[in-house]
């Protein structure tokens, strides 16, 4: 199967990429997942005005590191005067994507008009992503639901608009606003966006072994896969999509998306981040609970470290998959 897929004039390496993930793909993960033959890896979501107003959270958040090979940021927002002025700050400027986010279900985002919300808008989604072509020369992606609620199913439409207006790929999650992360991923209407659209589709939804990511080629025909929660803890995953043998140890893993976080962010923010990560990297693994309860009572990266020394047995193991 060929791996390859190209986002306008940037070309992939895989055609497994990395979603944007909200809490957990900072930069010393999204170096993990590339590490392991993710062929695209982007940022948080970050907010259009955040930047806008020179919030210092939402800077960290677009922190990026030379090992990532393709550089790319996920943007939201529902006013385009405040995305044209976003584009045009500094921090912005080295990314190679920009992604805007049609998809995120959560109650604080939808509730300002953003996120999923604009899939009941679908002009406003063509003039959000004709602002973004029309003030730079990075490449403009999006990302989508198949609707918003049930009765409400309009990605082919969404998706229409968006090319129209210069995207150059689409990523489309399977499933209504209404649903969340639960429920059946709509196969079929992935494959109606793919059909309708002659710029790369890239499914998601589900999609956590070879077997969920055949079914996914095959019953709709995308360009592409992003996988989500299923690398959460498991950047290797990229591995094993690839057709690859991948080693590790937790340990060797947990310390080099340290040092590579610890680079770029506040020690701080770095133990906060690290504990949600700690905590994913450990499913499924003997003694987990116990394990997780002290890392969450943990203050210190050095403690962070004492704990695994502690826990040799679980963090120095060596792991193949």
């Amino acid at each position: 199967m060929d791996t390859k897929v190209a986002i306008g004039k940037v070309k992939l390496g895989s055609k497994f990429i990395l979603a944007p993930l909200a809490g957990f793909s900072d930069v010393g993960f999204r170096v993990l997942a590339y590490q392991f033959g993710a062929g695209l890896c982007c940022t948080e979501m970050v907010s259009a005005k955040g930047l806008v107003y020179n919030s210092e959270n939402t800077k960290l958040l677009l922190s990026t590191d030379k090992l990532e090979p393709i550089k790319a940021a996920q943007i939201f927002g529902s006013e385009v005067e405040f995305i044209e002025k976003a584009l045009k700050k500094k921090e912005l400027q080295g990314f190679d994507i920009i992604d805007f986010n049609f998809g995120c279900p959560m109650k604080k985002i939808v509730s300002n008009g953003e996120g999923s919300a604009i899939l009941k808008k679908p002009n406003l989604a063509y003039d959000l992503i004709k602002c973004c072509v029309d003030n730079t020369n990075q490449e403009i992606t999006a990302k989508i639901r198949i609707g918003y609620s049930a009765d409400n199913i309009n990605a082919v439409k969404i998706a229409k608009l968006i090319e129209k207006a210069g995207a150059k790929a689409i990523t489309v999650h399977g499933r209504t606003r209404d649903l969340f992360y639960s429920g059946k991923v709509d196969l079929d209407m992935i494959r109606q966006v793919v059909e309708a659209v002659n710029i790369p589709v890239f499914g998601n939804g589900n999609v956590k072994d070879i077997d969920s990511a055949n079914e996914m080629f095959e019953k709709t025909g995308c360009a592409g896969i992003a996988v989500g929660r299923a690398a959460i803890g498991a950047p290797y995953i990229f591995s094993t999509l690839n057709g690859k043998k991948a080693k590790y140890t937790l340990v060797s893993l947990i310390k080099s998306h340290i040092s590579k976080m610890s680079e770029y962010i506040p020690t701080k923010v770095v133990v906060n981040y690290m504990k949600k990560h700690i905590a994913a990297y450990l499913m499924g693994i003997p003694k987990s609970k116990e394990i997780k309860t002290k890392i969450y009572a943990i203050s210190s990266l050095n403690d962070l470290m004492k704990l695994m020394d502690t826990y040799q047995e679980i963090f120095y193991k060596n792991f193949e998959v």
